[in-house]
């Protein structure tokens, strides 16, 4: 991920939800999204994790996953995550992608492409929203919220 032609891990685990979560239950389940660039040697070089990007698997309003893939792109990674709303047939995408900045030796938030699905008069509406760094500034991975 961060163009230096070795093997980088992003690993999304379900976790019990720490305290910081509403309406926490002791069967609810979390996730963290964890970042670890490598080197040769095998040892890590970065290494990065967040509780607040990837929500729970049982969270969203119809109780399905919005977690739906983790796409590995030059110089960077995007989560894909699909929440389904009511009114029925109504869906939002979000596209979080982040960058590898090789001066501070991290991952910022690159960009956020939210699209809004719904069905009005038997048609299909879109609205994409999309923010990049001039709108949000700098945001380290481990400080997305």
């Amino acid at each position: 991920m961060n163009n230096d032609k070795i093997l980088d891990n992003v690993e999304i685990e379900e976790v019990q939800c720490k305290n910081n979560y509403i309406g926490d239950d002791d069967y609810m389940k979390c996730r963290i999204v964890r970042i670890d660039l490598l080197k040769k040697d095998g040892t890590s070089s970065f290494y990065a994790s967040n509780y607040h990007i990837v929500p729970c698997s049982d969270c969203s309003e119809d109780s399905t996953d919005p977690f739906k893939a983790v796409k590995i792109r030059k110089n960077g990674f995007s989560l894909i995550l699909t929440y389904k709303f009511v009114p029925e047939g109504t869906k939002m995408t979000e596209i979080i992608t982040f960058k590898y900045d090789k001066l501070s030796n991290n991952f910022i938030l690159h960009k956020k492409v939210r699209t809004l699905e719904s069905y009005k008069n038997g048609e299909i509406e879109n609205k994409t929203d999309v923010q990049t760094v001039k709108d949000f500034g700098k945001i380290y991975f481990s400080d997305y919220r």
